[in-house]
C-alpha cells in the first residue's frame, strides 16, 4: 500500500513540531537552545567555510553573543574549526550528525536555508526580548495541534527533560500570553 506524502498526511502544527525535534537532534538532543542557536548553525551549513565577521554581516547578532554561540557548537561537535588563510580567521563549518540532522529540517523547506532561517526568527520575533528556546517552539506547536490539552499531553510530547523546567516553560508561555488556559 502506498503512503501519502508528509505534505498530505500531517498538519502545519505538527509539521512545525517535526522540524523542531531534528533541530534539537541536530544541536545534540538539547532542546533548552536557544533558537537563535538553531539559525546560527543553518547559517554556517548555507555558508560553508564561513567566519564569525561573514556570520555577524549576515545575521546582524553582536560578537560576545555569537562567541558564545559558536564555542556551545563547538564543545558539543556541531561544528568543525579549520584554520583560515591568515592564521587569525576561523572557518567554521558544520558537522556529523548536526548536519543529517539539520538536513532532515530542512527537508519541511525545500532545502532553502532561508526559508528555515526565516521561519525560525518569526519566532524570535514572536518573543521579543524573551530569548525562545527550541523547547519553547515545541510546546506552541503541540499546544496548536492538540488544542484544548491539557498540561500533562502537552508534557508528553516534549523531550523528557525535567518537569520543573518543562513546566516552567509553559507557565512562561502562558504569563506571555502566548499560551492561553482553556477554562
Amino acid at each position: 500500500m502506498k503512503t501519502l506524502p508528509k505534505d498530505l498526511t500531517e498538519s502545519k502544527a505538527t509539521k512545525i513540531g517535526h522540524v523542531i525535534d531534528h533541530l534539537v537532534d541536530a544541536l545534540g538532543g538539547e532542546s533548552g537552545c536557544t533558537v537563535r542557536r538553531a539559525v546560527i548553525l543553518a547559517d554556517i551549513d548555507e555558508n560553508p567555510g564561513t567566519t564569525q565577521s561573514g556570520i555577524i554581516n549576515r545575521l546582524k547578532v553582536d560578537k560576545s553573543t555569537l562567541n558564545r554561540d559558536i564555542e556551545w557548537l563547538y564543545d558539543y561537535g556541531c561544528i568543525r574549526r579549520n584554520p583560515g588563510f591568515d592564521g587569525r580567521e576561523v572557518r567554521l563549518q558544520i558537522e556529523g550528525y548536526a548536519k543529517k540532522n539539520l538536513d532532515f529540517a530542512l527537508d519541511y523547506f525545500g532545502f532553502s536555508h532561508k526559508s528555515l532561517k526565516n521561519f525560525l526568527i518569526q519566532f524570535i520575533n514572536l518573543f521579543g526580548e524573551h530569548k525562545p528556546t527550541l523547547r519553547d517552539v515545541k510546546l506552541i506547536a503541540t499546544a496548536a495541534d492538540k488544542r484544548g490539552s491539557s498540561r500533562q499531553d502537552l508534557l508528553k510530547d516534549l523531550y523528557g527533560g525535567s518537569i520543573t523546567t518543562e513546566n516552567r516553560a509553559i507557565n512562561n508561555l502562558l504569563d506571555m500570553g502566548i499560551l492561553v488556559k482553556d477554562n
